[in-house]
């Protein structure tokens, strides 16, 4: 059976589309039960996460029949090398406004003479036999776009030798667009430059990414080309859930605690 490594860049190659869940959580826990609640793929969040341990969150993953990737903090080489020498299939880095940033992002991840990436694959060479042979072909490396500055550098970034894709922050992209942060692209300007990315990577082929909270706005960011379509964090899913059910017992007459 193919490895997580593979198997994630087969299933895009071919064009298919992958639900990503994404961990804000401490622990392996969360990760096993999103991982085995049917996600193509999670995705570790070192920049908003609550870090519980990267290795030890990745071996959690690995027990379940998804993918893992890890988004960085920043763009800082250390980070990224060390994300993919412990395991992850894929990194997503915030913030890249230019083509330079896109470079010097591909340039960390891929191993020399196409990047500058350190040799030393500690846990990925254990887990991926032949890593170092099919690390560069394989491993995806997403740019997230999510400024208005990032917005007119669009063509420039996606025409980055190396690059995997690109990943949508809705909310940090509607911020810096209209000085509102929201994840609801379904309509004005931030509809539009959503449309926009997903329309001019795809003419590329490239992989257009995105975070939803998944719902609707998952379903329409696939209509619109999106293959690595994030929905849901185990934050919100736990946090929504819980209040549904509060919310019901509530309502059905359940006295509330002193105080609530």
């Amino acid at each position: 059976m193919p490895d997580a490594l593979s198997r994630l860049y087969t299933r895009l190659a071919a064009g298919e589309t992958i639900l990503n869940g994404w961990l804000h959580l401490p622990g392996g826990v969360s990760a096993e039960l999103m991982g085995q609640a049917g996600y193509d793929a999670l995705t570790i969040d070192l920049q908003h996460g609550l870090d519980g341990g990267l290795v030890s969150t990745l071996q959690a993953i690995a027990a379940t029949p998804a993918a893992p990737l890890v988004r960085v903090p920043w763009l800082h080489p250390p980070d990224l090398m060390r994300a993919l020498d412990a395991g992850a299939v894929g990194v997503i880095c915030p913030m890249i406004d230019t083509a330079e940033q896109a470079r010097a992002l591909v340039h960390a991840c891929r191993y020399a003479p196409q990047g500058g990436r350190s040799y030393g694959p500690t846990r990925a060479s254990l887990i991926y036999p032949g890593y170092l042979d099919r690390a560069d072909a394989q491993t995806l490396v997403f740019a997230m776009i999510e400024t208005a500055v990032a917005l007119s550098n669009l063509e420039a970034i996606l025409e980055t030798p190396g690059l995997s894709g690109v990943f949508v922050g809705p909310a940090d992209l509607s911020l810096s667009l209209s000085g509102t942060a929201t994840l609801d692209f379904s309509a004005g300007e931030i509809g539009q430059a959503v449309a926009r990315i997903a329309y001019e990577t795809v003419r590329r082929g490239l992989i257009p990414g995105i975070f939803t909270p998944g719902g609707e706005l998952a379903r329409q960011a696939m209509t619109l080309g999106y293959r690595f379509v994030t929905a849901g964090t185990d934050f919100a899913l736990l946090s929504g859930a819980a209040r549904s059910v509060v919310g019901d017992l509530r309502g059905s007459g359940m006295p509330a605690p002193p105080g609530y």
